[in-house]
């Protein structure tokens, strides 16, 4: 990798340019990113009101836009809809927040 700053390479694990001091940026994670496929987790990015249909979608490949057009109609067909709603927006964990595992 090369400093933005300076143009100097640097290794790719370093949080600093070691010839001008400037801070690297850390990579955001990608879209869609699921910390652990194997559970559900509400995400921190791309929900619209609580990330509950979101959570579905990433968690079982589904499309998102499906899965809330699927919810609304539940939603506005049954009054239990809204009641599952919430209840999976209490008992489904938010996605906990991407921690850098690179050391200074």
């Amino acid at each position: 990798m090369y400093c933005s700053k300076c143009g100097n390479q640097f290794d790719p694990s370093s949080r600093f340019c070691p010839a001008c001091g400037a801070a690297v940026p850390v990579a955001p994670p990608p879209p869609g990113y699921s910390p652990n496929s194997g559970q559900l987790f509400r995400p921190l990015t791309g929900r619209m009101i609580g990330g509950v249909c979101a959570a579905f979608a990433l968690r079982y490949g589904w499309d998102v836009t499906v899965t809330r057009v699927i919810t609304a109609l539940l939603i506005v067909c049954t009054g239990v809809g809204i009641l599952a709603y919430i209840a999976a927006w209490i008992i489904i964990p938010e996605a906990p927040y991407p921690v850098s595992t690179r050391s200074i």
